[in-house]
């Protein structure tokens, strides 16, 4: 690996995260630990020595480390460490100012959402309301959201929920990008089970791109 070698803070950072890869792998990890597969599966495009190279990097610098899940899991995942979650406030500011640049997607662009879960934590305003909500996203692990007037907190798992959206990977997208909750349970797009007053108030306190 290069170094800039310049006694810079920023210089620093750039020389442990700053490869191609690295901040996404990170993106990837916000919402909790992830298997290796699951971590090929959802960038797609890095090859398989690749991620491994960057995970070996990123372990050695304390950025990531691997935890041991008891059954019925008993599976191995990368997870964020303490200093590696000082990286979130760095990644939900470069997808604001990514944001910017997203009014018409390429037609090789891949979604993924993973990345969603991600951006809600960057456009959330806070609201006034307080709920816990479930994701039941077609194809992908269950994700559990709390939010409120001090903010959001998006993770892996399930949770004591007021209401829980089952939906596919694209009616989960449409409402991400601003339809109407009421609109799309109404039209059979997806499935709000619960109090669906919960997802309105989300939708109410998400910000555009």
């Amino acid at each position: 690996m290069r170094l800039y070698r310049q006694f810079c803070g920023v210089a620093r950072a750039l020389d442990i995260v700053g490869e191609r890869w690295t901040l996404l792998l990170v993106r990837n990890l916000i919402p909790g630990g992830q298997r290796y597969s699951d971590l090929l599966e959802g960038l797609p495009g890095i090859t398989t020595n690749l991620l491994a190279k960057r995970l070996k990097h990123l372990t050695e610098h304390g950025v990531i480390e691997q935890q041991h899940l008891p059954p019925p899991a008993a599976s191995t995942v990368y997870a964020l460490t303490a200093l590696g979650h000082e990286l979130v406030p760095a990644v939900l500011a470069l997808g604001a100012f990514g944001a910017r640049f997203m009014d018409t997607p390429h037609t090789d662009d891949h979604t993924h959402p993973r990345w969603a879960m991600v951006s809600l934590r960057r456009r959330f305003r806070p609201s006034s309301a307080t709920y816990a909500v479930q994701f039941q996203i077609e194809g992908q692990p269950p994700y559990w959201a709390t939010f409120g007037p001090d903010g959001i907190d998006v993770r892996d798992g399930t949770g004591d929920a007021d209401a829980v959206m089952v939906a596919s990977p694209r009616a989960f997208g449409a409402w991400l990008m601003g339809r109407d909750i009421r609109a799309l349970h109404a039209s059979n797009a997806l499935r709000v089970d619960g109090d669906i007053e919960a997802f309105a108030a989300l939708g109410r306190a998400i910000q555009p791109l």
